[in-house]
């Protein structure tokens, strides 16, 4: 179970349930309810102890790390922070190239509490969550494009892919949210002076500004998705009908000169079939050239041209 002693603050790390791990704990009612349940925890929980002046601290259970494909696959950070110690569950260092061990405890050296041990790690956690951001970033701009190019049911599926995946980030950043803001809520407001306080707040805060446009940029996918799709099925059921208008004609004559009546004398005319294909013909222009003044036919029958046009129109300077 290792113990990182620095010149101002102790990080304990261990399993939860360890009498090493709980011995830096006061006896609490809370607390051992939480260690209870922190085997099967999978939202985030947060508890603060304010009654007792100069022994404030906060303790809880953080997911900072979410398998988009189970949900059983989570990475969840638990830990106990007074001004004396930090007490943390076993961190998988090896698991996240930016959770580099070596590189935290010499940046541990420097720090002035065992506040700032906990924002270290935050930190670190939140530059993580970043790096994943800049690759859903990417992700989301071929999917801007291909809603341009080809917009099908992969497409569509895709969007509702990548939406899930933005909650899932948002989910997340509320956490570290939520623990940057009770810290300084426990402890005072002397903590916001710190620098590793101020850096990991600003980089939590970038994290939080970064989900919430690309949530509101999936919205509006969503929105055009929409759109798209009612407009695509107005014109199909408009294509229909207009189509089904037109033959009505034909549909119409067939229909009577299939009647088996005996008496239907133009059955027997010599000219009885160019006439009726003249009279069917003729109807139908006519109420094809209806349909067209009233603008009811529109574009239906026109063919869709796309834009050859090599002119380069990027967006921008």
């Amino acid at each position: 179970m290792p113990q990182h002693s620095f010149e101002n603050g102790i990080w304990q790390e261990g399993d939860v349930e360890n009498e090493n791990f709980q011995k830096f704990m006061p006896e609490n009612t809370r607390m051992h309810s939480w260690i209870r349940e922190s085997k099967d925890i999978a939202v985030n929980v947060l508890h603060t102890e304010t009654s007792i002046p100069g022994h404030e601290a906060i303790w809880g259970s953080l997911v900072f790390r979410q398998s988009q494909q189970q949900r059983s696959a989570r990475d969840v950070f638990h830990f106990y922070l007074s001004k004396e110690a930090l007490v943390t569950n076993d961190i998988a260092f090896e698991t996240d190239e930016d959770l580099n061990e070596e590189a935290i405890l010499r940046q541990m050296q420097n720090a002035s509490t065992s506040i700032e041990l906990m924002m270290i790690l935050l930190g670190k956690m939140a530059n993580a969550i970043l790096r994943k951001i800049d690759l859903f970033e990417e992700r989301l701009h071929n999917l801007l494009w291909a809603i341009e190019e080809k917009n099908d049911k992969k497409t569509f599926e895709e969007i509702q892919s990548v939406r899930h995946e933005i909650f899932l980030w948002k989910h997340l950043v509320i956490g570290f949210l939520e623990i940057k803001m009770v810290i300084p809520e426990v402890f005072g407001k002397a903590v916001l002076e710190e620098p590793e306080f101020y850096r990991t707040s600003m980089r939590i805060d970038r994290c939080a500004m970064l989900v919430d446009s690309y949530e509101d940029e999936i919205n509006n996918l969503v929105d055009m998705e929409n759109v798209i799709a009612s407009y695509r099925g107005n014109e199909i059921a408009k294509t229909l009908t207009v189509l089904a208008t037109l033959f009505t004609p034909l549909m119409a004559f067939g229909g009577l000169w299939g009647m088996n009546f005996d008496n239907m004398p133009e059955l027997h005319w010599s000219f009885g079939y160019p006439m009726a294909l003249a009279l069917i013909i003729f109807t139908t222009l006519v109420l094809y050239l209806y349909l067209k003044r009233r603008g009811w036919i529109g574009d239906v029958l026109k063919q869709p041209v796309r834009n050859q046009n090599t002119t380069d129109d990027r967006t921008g300077v």
